[in-house]
């Protein structure tokens, strides 16, 4: 099962708390301010508050002071920094190119105690204060910075809190953590919670080209995917994985301890704090290899290796020992010369197994040696009772794999029990026998006389364990099988077997030699150092887990080496005791001396800078200018081990005292701790907050949030909580929207499968998922009589509440009709029609597919399929209840019956449906809500008093806001109109062929001498990405179009470089060479062609969607302009206000009602609106100008900017655009919500036809012969009696035809309206403007339009009666056609369009195209 969960619109489980922590830098001429870090770091920080909606805590934690375990590793990763981005510029430079004056951004600043930190956590600040002040849903919400002035990590900050936290008394068990984050050691943290209700936020990871794009710092958020991972998922898959072992455990399993164990292993794959031992990497199923060795230690201990955060280094020694024999086989796949040993002892055992084929049992000499010592164990003790027995039979844990084998086959036998984890008291590793029922320790011998004495002895009868004669006998036989065994001894003084075993010994300890040698720099015969190694590594162990469970043991401890020990290496464990001194943290400056290379020396004061480049430096050997990186078996780069000498923290020190003194007052304020700051809502009375960046923010003039100093939970005397907190819900009872396999009976298995993972198939091991299904053998129609109505859960495990609405099999879909007027509904079956047989099992077929490929989920056969439309949400009806609203029929889906749930234990209360609250109540004194009156519709307003049946309300305006709207009307109405030509025409009118036209539009990548790929083509049209360039490019149905001024562009590109053009129609898939382009000075030539399309502005053309509709940013600009004319004109002293009193609860529109109130309103380009919400990153009340259409949302560019904006992708001003979803906005251009102000009036009319803009290239598809139709396609049953219509591929070509044409026509409105649902409508008899880059009526973007009049109805005749070809208006992409006439021949050239020869309807889904 994929655990990671594309998150989607109400499909986001409700949290508690959202806990977060903490450029291009491939690009040497990238430049960005300060000014745009800061709004890009809110915008995001506001994109993530308004994906997972917190309800009680937004934490914001920001790196402060590490210990030093993390020092090290944040020391080679800024090392790493200022080397790459040398070589980056140095790389640049080579070419020759002119890099920009002002420094590039240095990420190494991005470090507690440096200028840019103390900046950023002002302006966090200050952020905070204006989103309380501003956003309701930030309002509600306790709200704390840790900034960089708090010692420690951001998520250790965090995981500090959940634990103290959970040790409160009144902690709720099932609170809802949501932490966001890119480090993979937030699964560590988020498990070792032991709180399942906890996910992980962060965004789509990318792999292969993808992943190295890097986007521009103003692009727009929208398109950012993020994913959760539910870790209550991961636990169960924990649990899977673990819990068949739970039978031959000598102590009870408990999935919370596995967990703590689980923690532990991973340590040994590597951390922030520790290398990874040696061969052991994720990559290369390292996790893999350690949970089969855990599985095969865990039931010879006598308990867990990590005991709350303390490691049991006894059992933890247990499964390291078992691990060395992995390691030995690393050893023999890397060195060949043991073959031949392999090759002798391969001989070895064919000549023993074929001894053993004919003596049945074959024993080694060390074998017969071990069989000596159990037989005469056994024997001693056989005559025995249990109490008098000998406890043990121990030996020395010294064997190789093969008698280990061996011991366990006689143990079984035998009937003994073998454990393989004691130690004796000079810790060496034993293996022990016991006997069943024997006493740890035994008896004294009774006295023979007193055993053999009177027969009313008790003594007698207490000897329960005797053993019969028939056990006896049995273990008679085995003793005498083994002892008859041959002994195979080819060779004296030991046997081959121990000869190779100590050949291969000498082998490992000389690769040993070289491993310690080459990547540490000591010698393997140096007990004393290969002890200190050992130690510090075990050390290291428990120290992490310190860190983890209980927070940081020591300030000052880290591990002084690059690399870890061998594996067989790490013994003496059990002896080893550990004690930590807390210490105090470094100071920031002392960080900052300790982190950063001398390259980034500009972000620590003066006072210290020369350390770390003057010769007579003390510490000049900390900051190398030159150093190795060894990736040591990784993968990635950034993966490298950075071989650069730790720091001596006492020489540091000592060279920073002598300079103190040079401090400033404000560095010295700045080298000190802080704490954490608490924001709260304060609705009482307001303060100024002042800017945090004068001259960029404002100050915020009612600033109504409240800071506080924020102190953690304490203990006092409380403990911390191992494992689950009492009362938790889990599995099936875990909290809605958290997913648990337990919703279903299942059973699972670990194998191959092949499960689909990021586009190819794992050749791992995978856990797979079988689902049992409980519909099995029961009929169809009880099912659907069960079902059918009935609300049902789907997209197990991820569950979303749907509406069952049929049930079907492979031969019948059974529905609820009523069959009988006023008779209740009956489930009645209705075979499949023509091909609907095939399209069932297809369905089917797919369901089971999907699950089994991408979430490794057997489903079992699919032969029900249960039709759901799932809840979309709630619906505010007149009185103000809400009541639950299903999607329609045409996103209806269908899910097997054995994966759907009919019940769930935790209710989602988002979605619970609500009775009208009182007027008063919902409207309190002082409530900002929108004015809905004819005449002065959307304007904001307060509300000043309610009753229970009417309010009143202020209003507050601009009198020329209605003028202000034609204003920008008049822009949009009077833009330039352009010509497109097909591609087809536009090459021969350059000279040039369809194809090089489509090269040379495209990516054109020419390969340069150092083999760097350079873009020579114009970039206008992107196919594989459904992009165009505005002004430049379109597509209509199956052709790319270009405008005049494309043409003009790629024509002056032919001139002036006809070279390139020359090479445009060469086959073949190679990359052009500069080369095979040019004779002579090839590389030059490439770069003044890159300088020419540069000044041209070819690369700073941004492409939009082909499905999308846009202003070009020439009259965005002037729409701008025009706002800031009427901004300039403004002041307090223009504004009116009016009062108007009692009014009904559906003249005015809340904030919070507008997603439920503004469904379907429709929009076109340049139309004005006004933000409606109180939450997200647009201002309320703000105004703007519909400047793009998206299928779902739309481009809008704002009258005043504001933090969060955008530039559009380049297309209006910095911080004056954004993406908002339509419901978000009242449309003040063509209002569409008018409501009556009278006290009895009713509820206005909703408009009913969705608003779905159909933008760009669709293709008209027809449902496939039996197939259901999608889209609004449904058609009309075929007479039996007459041939069946047939349309060609043109029909608005035929005579008679109300349909405008594409090409040619008269001009038509520059938006379909609710007639087909693919723009904004025609409204109030306003004609729409032309669309942008139109000349004669062409549809901009492809876009087909049908002649409506002003009351958006079809022309007819006089007498009502349709007219042939006229078109009526039905429903969304839907239109009835009446046809009367014969067979109709058109003008050569043209489509034949067939009728049938007397009146006949059909039905067409109209192509944009037409």
């Amino acid at each position: 099962m994929g655990i990671p969960k594309l998150i989607e619109e109400n499909k986001i489980p409700e949290f508690a708390f959202i806990l977060g922590s903490h450029p291009n830098d491939e690009d040497a001429h990238f430049r960005v301010s300060e000014e745009q870090i800061f709004t890009a770091i809110f915008a995001y920080v506001d994109l993530l508050f308004g994906k997972i909606k917190p309800k009680k805590l937004f934490f914001m934690a920001v790196d402060g002071v590490a210990p030093r375990a993390k020092m090290n590793q944040q020391r080679s990763r800024r090392f790493r920094t200022a080397k790459e981005a040398k070589e980056v510029r140095e790389k640049a430079e080579s070419k020759g190119e002119k890099l920009p004056d002002e420094k590039a951004f240095d990420s190494n600043c991005i470090t507690p105690g440096t200028p840019f930190m103390v900046r950023l956590s002002a302006q966090l600040r200050y952020f905070v204060n204006k989103k309380i002040t501003e956003d309701a849903n930030w309002r509600g919400v306790q709200v704390v910075l840790s900034g960089h002035e708090v010692p420690g990590e951001g998520e250790h900050k965090i995981m500090e809190y959940i634990r103290l936290s959970r040790a409160q008394p009144d902690y709720n068990p099932n609170v809802r953590h949501c932490l966001y984050g890119l480090d993979a050691d937030l699964i560590m943290l988020g498990l070792l919670s032991h709180d399942p209700h906890f996910c992980l936020l962060r965004e789509e990871v990318k792999f292969g080209p993808a992943a190295k794009k890097k986007g521009n710092i103003s692009a727009s958020l929208e398109n950012l995917n993020f994913y959760l991972l539910h870790l209550s998922l991961m636990r169960e898959y924990l649990d899977l994985e673990f819990r068949d072992i739970e039978d031959i455990l000598a102590f009870d399993y408990s999935l919370e301890r596995v967990i703590d164990d689980f923690i532990l292993l991973a340590v040994f794959v590597g951390n922030d704090f520790l290398p990874n031992l040696p061969d052991l990497h994720i990559h290369e199923n390292g996790l893999e290899r350690l949970f089969d060795v855990y599985k095969k230690v865990l039931p010879s201990l006598d308990g867990y290796m990590n005991e709350g955060g303390v490691i049991n280094t006894k059992r933890l020694q247990v499964v390291l020992d078992e691990m060395t024999i992995w390691e030995r086989e690393i050893f023999e796949k890397e060195y060949a010369d043991s073959n031949w040993f392999k090759g002798k002892r391969d001989k070895h055992v064919q000549e023993m197994e074929l001894a053993r084929k004919h003596a049945k049992l074959v024993l080694t000499r060390p074998q017969r040696d071990i069989f000596n010592q159990v037989q005469q164990f056994v024997l001693q003790n056989r005559r025995k009772s249990s109490q008098y027995r000998t406890a043990a039979l121990t030996m020395p844990n010294t064997f190789p794999a093969r008698e280990r084998k061996f011991i366990s086959t006689l143990a079984e036998e035998l009937h003994l029990s073998v454990s393989w984890d004691e130690y004796d008291e000079e810790d060496q590793n034993l293996v022990t026998w016991r006997l069943p029922g024997v006493l740890d320790e035994p008896l004294a011998e009774p006295d023979p006389e007193q055993a053999n004495g009177d027969g009313n002895s008790e003594g007698e009868w207490e000897d329960v364990d005797e053993e019969d004669e028939e056990g006896r006998a049995a273990v008679d036989r085995v003793l005498k099988k083994f002892d008859k065994a041959p002994v195979m001894d080819d060779e004296e003084g030991g046997g081959f077997d121990a000869r190779h075993e100590q050949s291969i010994n000498d082998k490992m300890a000389e690769w040993k030699r070289g491993y310690y040698k080459e990547k540490l720099g000591i010698s393997y015969d140096d007990p004393q150092k290969m002890h200190d190694l050992i130690y510090r590594y075990a050390e290291g162990l428990q120290w992490v887990m310190h860190y983890y469970y209980s927070g940081i043991a020591s300030w000052g401890w880290f591990y002084n080496y690059h690399y870890a020990p061998r594996i067989s290496d790490l013994r003496g464990l059990g002896d080893m005791s550990f004690a930590f001194e807390l210490g105090k943290p470094f100071h920031p400056f002392e960080q900052l001396m300790g982190v950063l290379p001398s390259a980034s020396m500009d972000h620590i004061p003066i006072a210290y800078q020369d350390l770390m480049y003057d010769p007579n430096s003390p510490i000049l050997d900390f900051y190398p200018l030159e150093f190795e990186q060894d990736l040591n078996g990784k993968k990635q780069e950034w993966e490298a081990i950075v071989k650069i000498p730790f720091i001596d923290e006492q020489r540091l020190l000592r060279a920073m005292q002598s300079r103190e003194h040079r401090l400033t007052p404000e560095e010295r304020r700045r080298n000190g701790f802080g704490t954490s700051t608490k924001f709260l809502f304060n609705p009482g009375e307001s303060t100024v907050y002042p800017s945090s960046l004068p001259d960029f923010f404002p100050p915020i003039y009612r600033c109504t949030c409240k800071m506080e100093p924020f102190d953690l939970p304490t203990l006092d005397g409380l403990h911390l909580v191992p494992g689950l907190c009492e009362g938790v819900c889990l599995g099936a009872k875990a909290l809605a929207g958290f997913p648990s396999l337990d919703t279903l009976p299942h059973t699972a298995q670990l194998g191959f499968h092949g499960v689909n993972v990021h586009g190819s198939e794992s050749r791992n091991k995978s856990m797979v998922v079988h689902i049992q299904n409980p519909h099995e053998n029961r009929k169809v129609e009880d099912i659907a009589k069960e079902m059918v109505g009935k609300r049902t859960f789907v997209g197990w495990p991820f569950l979303q509440e749907g509406l069952v609405t049929a049930v079907s099999d492979s031969m019948f879909k059974y529905e609820k009709l009523v069959v009988v007027p006023g008779t209740p509904a009956k489930v009645v079956s209705n075979p499949h029609f023509n091909q609907g047989l095939s399209h069932w099992k297809g369905k089917a077929e797919r369901i089971e597919s999907v699950y089994s490929k991408k979430c490794g989920v057997i489903t079992g056969d699919v032969d029900v399929l249960v039709h759901v439309r799932p809840l979309k949400g709630l619906k505010r009806l007149e009185s103000g209840a809400l009541v639950k609203d299903y999607e329609g029929p045409e996103k209806e889906l269908e899910q097997a019956v054995q994966m759907v749930i009919s019940e769930v234990a935790s209710e989602d209360p988002r979605f619970l449906e609500k009775d009208a609250p009182p007027l008063s109540e919902e409207f309190p004194d002082g409530t900002n809500i929108f004015f809905l009156g004819e005449h002065a519709y959307g304007v904001a307003a307060q509300v000043s008093s309610a009753t229970d049946s009417a309010l009143s309300v202020v209003l507050a305006f601009f009198p020329s806001d209605k003028m202000d709207i034609k204003k920008f009307k008049t822009i949009v109405d009077s833009r330039v109109s352009s010509h497109y030509s097909p591609s087809f025409k536009a090459a021969p009118a350059i000279g040039m062929s369809p194809r090089a036209l489509s090269k040379i539009t495209s990516s054109f990548m020419v390969l340069t001498s150092d083999h760097q790929k350079n873009n020579l083509g114009l970039s206008i049209k992107f196919e594989a990405k459904s992009l165009r360039v505005i002004d430049y490019s379109r597509k209509a149905g199956r052709y790319w179009e270009f405008s005049e001024k494309a043409v003009d562009l790629i024509y002056e590109y032919k001139e002036k470089f006809p070279e390139i053009f020359a090479i445009l129609d060469q086959g073949g898939d190679d990359m052009v060479r500069a080369t095979d382009i040019f004779d002579s000075h090839a590389d030059v030539r490439v770069k003044e062609v890159k300088s020419w399309l540069k000044s041209k502005g070819v690369r700073d053309l941004e492409p939009v969607s082909l499905f999308s509709d846009n202003l070009a940013k020439s009259t965005v600009e002037e729409i701008e302009q025009v706002a800031d004319d009427i901004n300039k004109n403004r002041s307090k002293a223009t504004i009116k206000k009016a009062i108007v009193k009692n009014i009904p609860r559906h003249a005015v529109l809340k904030p919070s009602h507008a997603i439920y109130r503004l469904q379907n309103q429709h929009f076109a380009l340049g139309d004005r609106v006004t933000m409606v919400q109180d939450s997200g990153g647009v201002p309320l009340s703000a105004k703007g100008v519909v400047v793009g259409l998206n299928t779902k949302s739309m481009d809008v560019v704002w009258d005043v900017p504001f933090i969060s904006g955008t530039t559009l992708g380049n297309r209006c001003s910095q911080y004056r655009g954004s993406t908002v979803e339509f419901n978000s906005c009242l449309n003040l251009s063509h209002p569409q919500f008018i409501a009556s102000t009278s006290p009895g009036s009713t509820y206005p009319p909703r408009p009913s036809v969705p608003f779905k803009p159909r933008i760009g290239p669709y293709p008209a598809i027809q449902p496939a012969p039996g197939h259901q139709a999608v889209a609004g396609f449904r058609s009309a049953a075929q007479s039996q009696h007459q041939p069946p219509v047939a349309i060609m591929a043109n029909p608005n070509r035929g005579r008679g035809w109300h349909v405008t044409r594409a090409r040619g026509g008269p001009p038509f409105n520059g938006h379909s309206g609710p007639l087909n649902g693919r723009g904004g409508p025609t409204t109030n008899g306003r004609p729409a403007p032309t669309a942008e880059g139109t000349s004669g009526g062409e549809a901009s973007g492809s876009t087909s339009q049908l002649a409506v009049n002003a009351s958006n109805q079809p022309p007819s005749h006089d007498n009502g009666a349709p007219s042939r070809g006229e078109v009526v208006c039905e429903d969304e992409g839907l239109c009835r056609i009446l046809i009367a006439g014969e067979e109709e021949v058109t003008e050569e050239g043209d489509e034949v369009l067939s009728l049938t020869p007397s009146l006949h309807e059909f039905r067409v889904f109209l192509p944009t195209y037409l």
